[in-house]
């Protein structure tokens, strides 16, 4: 029930989970800034926080997008269908039309840098424009009603069913549920765009604490409490799509070899290897991180076949099959988890099939995560038989999947509500010490020279 909303914080491609986190950091900026500023700093926190996320989520790859189709009027080419990466076990780049490959990374950069020279310096000019015509538009209106302007928070109050009229807050709405990964892509251009154009240097120390210290929660947070909480428990952090494929080839393992022993559990599902052949393979990648498939079988007879199998993990590299290390030593194991077949079938569903395209990367370390994440689950399953003192069977691998997926999921939601609490209150309650320390008042920093 769990596994497809767990897959989403699996998935980096996923936009429901930061859609969350914006949404809170959003309303929790806006809200601290609405009751120490007033209205017209949670009407910029919401501009600025809002659109920033919008142009990382949408308008980078509209640049992206606009530029491949200049790209192929002008180079009259229709093959910029390829991932720019590569490492010592993949590289889609071998082969390529060097032209397609320089256009698509001077593409990317050039709509990646687009982006951030808006938000980090163009954004600001509009929102300190807007502020400007705001507090106009209210001073004349003062002047004309003699009526005392009511603070935002009264304005809600006593228009609870009323939707807004101005066109800053309905662009506001708008904008407020968007990604954020994309937002911090190039964390340090936007830093230093807001630093450099904050109106006064009370605001440029603001805006320098808030947008460095909510990195860290914005990328790292989660996944360090995820860590955490499951190293707490002796928990998995496994992908529900591998957890779902390893369950399945276990309890089928275990109906036809009624295996149920916890030692014979572990030795089967991991197996074993010689010792005379895993030296070889130390040998083998004494200085290098991945080998031929002909260099292997070389060295280690009597596994070709399962050799050839796993070396196809991945496209050919220089024209050849290669292995890494890990894989090597898969071959030379009789496990149920090192077998070819069942490889293949987890990295099917932990890529989507990009594992074997050849204009798609997937890195070798992740690919070396999604296999220990396999391995680290059938000892999960070992320790829980240990301590419960019973025996393995089908029925119990999956008990033990489904409380995964619990606790996974569990700990995801702590991680992503640490980051919304700490990105829209706890940075915001400390930014606004700072302004107290520094100006000894809670006025918006960055109106001082309007009202003046």
């Amino acid at each position: 029930m769990l596994s497809r909303p767990l897959g989403m914080f699996y998935n980096p491609n996923a936009t429901i989970p930061t859609f969350i986190i914006e949404s809170g950091v959003t309303s929790g900026r806006a809200y601290s800034a609405n009751k120490k500023g007033g209205k017209i700093e949670a009407s910029e926190r919401i501009v600025e926080q809002g659109t920033s996320a919008v142009v990382w989520i949408w308008g980078v790859q509209m640049l992206q997008k606009l530029g491949e189709a200049i790209g192929k009027k002008v180079l009259k080419r229709d093959d910029f269908n390829f991932d720019i990466g590569f490492d010592y076990l993949r590289n889609p780049l071998e082969n390529l039309n060097k032209t397609a490959l320089k256009f698509k990374a001077v593409n990317l950069l050039l709509s990646t840098a687009l982006a951030t020279l808006f938000i980090g310096f163009g954004l600001p000019k509009i929102n300190h424009y807007i502020t400007k015509k705001i507090m106009k538009k209210d001073k004349e209106r003062q002047k004309e009603t003699n009526i005392k302007t009511i603070s935002f928070e009264e304005f809600k109050n006593k228009a609870k069913n009323i939707s807004f009229t101005s066109s800053l807050y309905n662009f506001a709405n708008i904008l407020e549920n968007n990604s954020a990964m994309r937002l911090l892509i190039t964390d340090t251009g936007v830093v230093g765009g807001r630093f450099y154009n904050a109106r006064n240097k009370y605001e440029k120390a603001e805006c320098l604490f808030r947008d460095i210290s909510s990195i860290y929660f914005y990328l790292f947070s989660t996944q360090h409490i995820v860590k955490l909480l499951n190293k707490l428990t002796s928990n998995t952090d496994i992908d529900p799509k591998v957890l779902n494929e390893t369950v399945e080839m276990l309890k089928e393992r275990l109906e036809k070899s009624n295996i149920t022993d916890v030692h014979n559990f572990k030795n089967k599902a991991i197996g074993r290897a010689k010792l005379a052949d895993l030296r070889e393979i130390d040998k083998l990648f004494k200085d290098k991180k991945v080998i031929t498939l002909d260099e292997f079988k070389q060295a280690i007879s009597g596994f070709n076949k399962k050799a050839e199998s796993i070396s196809k993990l991945q496209p050919e590299l220089g024209g050849k099959l290669v292995l890494s290390k890990s894989q090597a030593q898969d071959i030379v194991k009789s496990g149920w988890i090192s077998n070819s077949q069942f490889l293949h079938s987890v990295m099917e569903s932990a890529t989507n099939g990009a594992y074997k395209q050849k204009n798609r990367f997937v890195s070798a370390k992740k690919v070396d995560k999604i296999r220990q994440s396999v391995e680290d689950f059938v000892l999960q399953v070992e320790r829980k038989a240990k301590k419960q003192n019973c025996p393995i069977d089908s029925s119990f691998v999956e008990k033990v999947a489904k409380n995964n997926v619990r606790k996974n999921f569990a700990f995801y939601a702590i991680g992503t509500a640490v980051s919304i609490y700490a990105l829209g209150f706890l940075i915001p309650k400390i930014q606004y010490l700072i302004r107290r320390k520094l100006t000894n008042s809670d006025e918006f920093v960055g109106i001082k020279e309007n009202n003046k």
